[in-house]
Parts: C-alpha cells; sequence; structure tokens
C-alpha cells in the first residue's frame, strides 16, 4: 500500500512500514474469510492467503528485530520500538487465528448470528483501517521532526482507534448473546461462533494496543 511506502529512504522504519501495511493485509484477508464463511462458501483460499500475508509480516518481524539487536540509533528508543512491532504484529497473529478456527466446521447455521458476526468483523476492520492511518501520521511525524502539529494529528488518530475499538467490543458483546440466547439446540455450532467473535475481538483489541504504543512517540 503506498502509504506505507518511505520517502526519505531505507530504514529501519521503512521494514516497520511495510511489516504494518502486511499486518493490515492480513485482517482484509480475514474479513473476507469471515464473510465467505457467512455465505457458506469455500473459505480455502481466503484461509491461505491470510495465513501468507501474516507469514510475511512474522518474516518481518524477526528481520527488524535482528536488527534491533545491533547497534542501531533511533529517534526513539529501543524498548519503545520493539514494543510498537510486538503490538503491531499481534495484529497478524490473531487475524490468522480468527481463520484458523474458522477452519474447524461450518458456522452456526442462524442468519441472525452470521449477520451478527459479519458486522462485528466489519467493526474490527474499520478499527484497523484506522490503526493503519496512524502508522502513516507516524510517517508524516518522523519525515517532519516531531512537529507539535503532526503530534496532535498522530494523538487524534489514536483516540478514535480507541474509540473505534469499543464499538468493536460492543459488536462482539450482542454477536456472543445472541448466539447464547439462541444456541441451545447446536450447542457446538454456538460456541464454534462465540470462539470465532471472541477472536475477532482480539483483533480489535491487538488494533487498539498498537496505536496506544504510538503514545511515547507523541510526547516525544
Amino acid at each position: 500500500m503506498k502509504f506505507f511506502e518511505s520517502r526519505i529512504g531505507p530504514s529501519v522504519f521503512e521494514t516497520y512500514y511495510r511489516h504494518a501495511a502486511k499486518a493490515l493485509e492480513t485482517v482484509e484477508h480475514m474479513e473476507r474469510c469471515v464473510a465467505v464463511a457467512c455465505e457458506d462458501g469455500d473459505t480455502a483460499e481466503a484461509i491461505a492467503a491470510t495465513s501468507n500475508a501474516e507469514l510475511e509480516a512474522d518474516e518481518l518481524k524477526t528481520e527488524l528485530r535482528g536488527v534491533m539487536r545491533g547497534s542501531i540509533r533511533l529517534a526513539i528508543s529501543k524498548e519503545v520500538f520493539l514494543d510498537m512491532i510486538s503490538q503491531q504484529d499481534r495484529i497478524a497473529d490473531y487475524a490468522e487465528n480468527v481463520t484458523e478456527i474458522i477452519s474447524f466446521r461450518p458456522l452456526f447455521d442462524d442468519a441472525e448470528a452470521r449477520r451478527l458476526l459479519m458486522e462485528q468483523a466489519q467493526a474490527v476492520q474499520a478499527t484497523v483501517n484506522e490503526y493503519a492511518q496512524a502508522v502513516e501520521k507516524l510517517q508524516e511525524l518522523m519525515e517532519s521532526g516531531f512537529a507539535t502539529r503532526v503530534k496532535e494529528e498522530l494523538h487524534q488518530l489514536i483516540v478514535v482507534v480507541n474509540l473505534l475499538e469499543h464499538k468493536a467490543d460492543a459488536k462482539e458483546v450482542a454477536t456472543a448473546a445472541y448466539v447464547f440466547s439462541h444456541g441451545d439446540d447446536t450447542p457446538l455450532a454456538a460456541a464454534h461462533m462465540y470462539r470465532v467473535a471472541q477472536r475477532l475481538d482480539d483483533v480489535a483489541n491487538a488494533a487498539e494496543r498498537a496505536a496506544n504504543s504510538l503514545l511515547p512517540l507523541v510526547s516525544h
């Protein structure tokens, strides 16, 4: 995605931006997998695409951690940067987990439950998309020399990520409440649907934590 391309040449942050783009790609494939599953379609391709994107994200994470073991100068502490990498990587990890769980069996055969799950997946995607905008703003912040105006813009994007994560939480509660109140006749299918909803919630939570890991740069 173009907005993650470095405009100041190769750097450890360029790899970080590539990792962010790959995490976003993983979630995009995950949302598609949920949509296909809700329509009783063949999820194999979406599951494979999600797994491949997560693997590529993991390889970039390993590359970044390897570089950080060496002697490198950053505008921020190594501890802060390593936390940023770890929190961002969890987005991709949990997204892959969602598709793994979906692969276990067909979704709970209830139209309303599936509608609620799809709404939740879309809310999660919106949260991650906003996090991607925060990372884009981080790039601008680094290139601006930590300009005050850009710091404030990044802070506001972090706030929005937190608000969207709260909305995603509410969607997860709605999905869970419906599944538990309508799944008595098919408890295994209901439990499976709930597990998918839980892991979707973890993706949104990971995006929130990744956004919050950028806060030290706002106060830099």
